[in-house]
């Protein structure tokens, strides 16, 4: 395997900031209005702000999924390979709590792990948009 194909499957810098929240539209108001956040994508129990170029805060309602079943922080790392990546931490003894989520549709995959002491981080990979949708 070339380094180039080795770096695919290595966590890069977080592009992604989870907060778990218990009242997301308290936190939407907050995030928003009071850090003057921009909104920039939004669904039934999530919120999306931009902070600039591929990078995003995002406030999760809480759930009974494992990668949201209590209030807090949780990193997501840019890889350049998704699956790759996300084989290369299993085979290394990482904690796997989802399969790959996402897809084209989404703008992206994504996937839930726990370090050691039980603190949640996510994989994510990035797609470019693709051109032909916006036709």
């Amino acid at each position: 395997m070339s380094s180039e194909e080795q770096d695919l499957r290595l966590p890069r810098w977080p592009n992604w900031l989870g907060v778990v929240v218990e009242d997301l539209e308290e936190q939407r108001t907050f995030y928003g209005n009071v850090l003057g956040l921009a909104e920039s994508d939004a669904g039934e129990d999530w919120v999306q702000f931009d902070m600039g170029g591929p990078n995003l805060l995002e406030l999760l309602r809480r759930s009974d999924r494992p990668q949201y079943d209590r209030s807090r922080f949780q990193p997501g790392f840019a890889v350049g390979d998704i699956h790759s990546a996300r084989a290369r931490l299993i085979e290394h003894g990482a904690e796997a709590i989802t399969e790959i989520e996402g897809g084209p549709g989404s703008g992206g995959y994504w996937c839930y792990f726990r370090d050691p002491e039980g603190n949640v981080f996510e994989l994510s990979q990035r797609l470019a948009p693709d051109p032909a949708s916006n036709a």
